[in-house]
């Protein structure tokens, strides 16, 4: 999960230093930063009540926790903020990658679980 949690920081900000320097990327400008932050800081939140809250490298984080964040997200960033910014935009399509990006982290973090003992 560390290695997939690294990747998708590199491209947020890959994204975000394009967007700083004037020099959107094409394909992955659009959503792509949208689909991976809710994994990002969902996996942020599983480290630290790994170490420091339950201590056990097993846990895992329950479907609620992770929709939490999602609606948080989709609330904050999609609801509040365009009310107070021109730069943030009320966009469903935002929302659907925000749960998009819940629903895999979900299963990308269960998928070793339910794999079948060989």
């Amino acid at each position: 999960m560390l290695y997939i949690s690294g990747i998708s920081a590199f491209l947020w900000l890959l994204v975000h230093l394009a967007r700083w320097y004037g020099q959107p990327l094409p394909y992955l400008n659009g959503h792509l930063t949208d689909l991976i932050v809710v994994p990002l800081i969902a996996q942020v939140c599983l480290v630290v009540v790994q170490r420091w809250m339950v201590q056990q490298d097993n846990y895992h984080l329950p479907l609620g926790y992770v929709l939490f964040i999602a609606v948080y997200v989709s609330v904050v960033f999609e609801g509040v903020m365009p009310r107070f910014s021109p730069r943030y935009t009320g966009d469903w399509l935002d929302v659907a990658a925000y749960f998009a990006g819940a629903a895999g982290y979900y299963g990308w973090q269960r998928w070793p679980a339910t794999m079948p003992a060989g």
